[in-house]
């Protein structure tokens, strides 16, 4: 005899062959997005607000695109979401790792390490995201100015795609001449 709660059985159809009577019925459990861990906490990440400030600049920087930087969703650690920033540009569309860090070596200046674990890692995140750019942004605490580190293949693809740029127009120009 077919049951009438098959469809709607969270059991079914594994347990449907020990079932008499409905006894093994299990109502589907509900799908509930992610939710945050208190809705009043106020703390924020630390490096979210660095990840933000990023984002916000390579967009001013990009006149011409509409926010084609987003940081992701929980900031990298889904897997379909990978990195801290991903960008949408059609040549140069790239994943970033953001870093903020306050270390002070023992003569009282301020350092960060760049691990090489770090570096590796956001190319294997990269490749997953189809992302044949990427590169890590870092900042110390309390600093206003923002560096990046980068495979230096990476920093010469992108002078090869400016210069290769600026010489299309150039002969843009002259045509227009």
């Amino acid at each position: 005899m077919d049951c009438i709660y098959e469809n709607e059985c969270a059991n079914a159809p594994k347990s449907c062959f020990k079932c008499f009577n409905f006894s093994m019925y299990k109502a589907p459990k509900e799908r509930r997005g992610l939710q945050p861990k208190s809705s009043t906490r106020k703390e924020v990440k630390e490096g979210m607000d660095f990840e933000n400030r990023g984002a916000k600049k390579y967009n001013q920087a990009v006149r011409k695109a509409k926010d084609v930087a987003r940081r992701q969703i929980a900031s990298g650690a889904l897997s379909h979401a990978l990195g801290d920033v991903i960008t949408e540009e059609q040549l140069t569309a790239s994943l970033a790792e953001y870093k903020e860090r306050g270390t002070v070596s023992a003569k009282g200046e301020k350092q960060i390490t760049i691990k090489r674990e770090w570096l590796e890692k956001l190319e294997w995140e990269a490749r997953q995201m189809n992302r044949d750019y990427y590169f890590l942004p870092f900042t110390f605490k309390g600093c206003d100015d923002d560096y990046v580190a980068m495979n230096y293949e990476i920093l010469l693809s992108y002078v090869q795609t400016i210069q290769a740029l600026l010489e299309e127009n150039r002969l843009l120009k002259q045509q227009l001449k």
